[in-house]
């Protein structure tokens, strides 16, 4: 895996948090929900590798809060 995809960050924030209104993207929760799905299909074909087969359970992801990102350098 290379660096730059090891340092691929994605913002973790509670549904009701003034955050969690600022969409980045317009439409409702659904339809932007439909826009990632779409988006990352293309991507997957793009790669012109298989579909990932791991369950949500066993995702390779790690969770670290910004604090501890910012000891890691």
């Amino acid at each position: 895996m290379s660096a730059d995809r090891r340092r691929m960050t994605a913002r973790m924030v509670p549904l009701d948090s003034k955050e969690a209104g600022d969409a980045r993207v317009g439409g409702t929760a659904a339809e932007r929900l439909e826009v990632l799905a779409r988006l990352s299909a293309a991507m997957w074909v793009l790669t012109r590798r298989p579909l990932p087969s791991y369950t949500r359970g066993t995702m390779p992801v790690r969770l670290t809060s910004l604090q501890d990102q910012g000891n890691q350098d």
